[in-house]
């Protein structure tokens, strides 16, 4: 009962409408939300953005998540251009912000590929499949760097984000993108998009063949000035042009970059 006033309260506010700017003048409103009734382990339907009607676990990501906030300036365009049969690959899914409105997009004529190597995020990211019938995602549960083998994770921000760490307490099985396309025989990407919290340029180097021969659009969510020259680098090399996603940046101030391949 108190989920379903709650979600009523949402709704009636207008929360869930317009743009990230309109949403920003309702912040005030947004304090006020009684979000902390609703349940970790409550499952809540996506109120807006791509991923409207979806079913999502309330605990598993930010609130923002299925009130359809959370990245929408980024996860709309990125939806709006996938087409029915097109091969995608989420290095760094998470909990699935991603992941389930592209398999929505794409169909059962396409495929998804979900890389996510953290068991915390592996096991929200398996239910909401199985909570939305999307069973013909395929799930890796695999970090993706430049060498096949094992890797360090240190948690970051939210017990849902997570980095590559020398020093980190989980150890994770690591591949290069190269090595898991031979090895898995799956197709090859139309679309990528990678958001690994600072081993960008990483995931590019162990996908040189792949990126170079197949030539998908890639979507990169960078960190840092080091990351942003070493990923230009490898792009401009393999015939790729970069603009930036963030409105009024140019590629070398921004840290959301779509990459194409020049004709």
């Amino acid at each position: 009962m108190r989920l379903t006033r709650s979600m009523g309260l949402i709704r009636s506010m207008g929360l869930t409408r317009g743009t990230p700017t309109a949403f920003r003048s309702r912040l005030a409103r947004l304090i006020r939300l009684p979000l902390r009734l609703i349940p970790s382990s409550a499952i809540v339907p996506i109120l807006s953005g791509p991923g409207r009607g979806m079913r999502w676990i309330a605990g598993s990501a930010p609130h923002g998540a299925w009130l359809g906030l959370l990245e929408r300036d980024k996860l709309t365009p990125f939806v709006a251009r996938l087409q029915s049969g097109m091969t995608v690959w989420d290095i760094g899914a998470n909990v699935g912000l991603y992941t389930l409105p592209s398999a929505r997009a794409v169909g059962p004529s396409g495929q998804v590929v979900a890389f996510e190597p953290m068991p915390r995020n592996l096991g929200f990211l398996r239910r909401h499949l199985t909570l939305n019938g999307l069973e013909g995602v395929v799930v890796c549960d695999v970090a993706v760097s430049d060498a096949t083998g094992t890797l360090k994770m240190a948690e970051g921000d939210s017990p849902s984000e997570f980095h590559a760490d020398a020093g980190g307490s989980v150890e994770v099985r690591a591949v290069t993108l190269d090595d898991w396309l031979s090895e898995s025989g799956a197709p090859p990407p139309d679309v990528v998009k990678i958001d690994v919290e600072g081993s960008d340029d990483a995931v590019l180097r162990g996908g040189a063949r792949s990126f170079a021969k197949y030539r998908p659009s890639i979507y990169l969510a960078l960190h840092g000035e080091r990351q942003r020259r070493a990923c230009r680098d490898l792009l401009v090399s393999w015939g790729y042009e970069v603009t930036s996603l963030e409105p009024g940046l140019v590629p070398d101030l921004s840290s959301e970059w779509l990459a194409e391949p020049l004709a």
